[in-house]
């Protein structure tokens, strides 16, 4: 509990647990449904490593979470293991794929170097202050 009756949520591994596919497949209708339903959630955050972004799960995320027409930050994660340039490259190009989707945000993030931790506390603020 982040401050009364508001909640932070993680879903851990969930992308990469290695069950065998029917549990997969019944968790992903189950995280849908959950999403889908749940009207208290104020928005959804995603971490996708930058070295690899937008694999399969995380683009799931992002489509479930704006058919929900819940408001997404969509964190490049380790963003300190790429130089400045190929990140901004990264970014421009995951922002690119998604501007028709107005509601998600997509920002560099790095705990290691703190790039996008205010941004991100920011954010997270606004969707859990009552």
């Amino acid at each position: 509990e982040v401050n009364a009756g508001r909640y932070l949520v993680d879903l851990p591994g969930y992308g990469f647990a290695k069950v065998p596919l029917a549990v997969k497949n019944q968790w992903q209708r189950e995280l849908e449904k959950y999403l889908r339903e749940r009207e208290v959630l104020s928005g959804i955050v995603v971490l996708s490593d930058i070295r690899h972004p937008m694999k399969e799960f995380d683009q799931q995320m992002v489509e479930w979470s704006v058919q929900s027409d819940l408001p997404v930050l969509l964190l490049l994660t380790k963003a300190d293991k790429l130089k400045r340039g190929a990140a901004q490259n990264t970014l421009l190009k995951v922002r690119k794929a998604l501007q028709d989707k107005s509601q998600v945000r997509v920002e560099l993030f790095s705990a290691q170097n703190g790039t996008g931790v205010d941004s991100a506390r920011e954010q997270l603020s606004e969707w859990l202050t009552v």
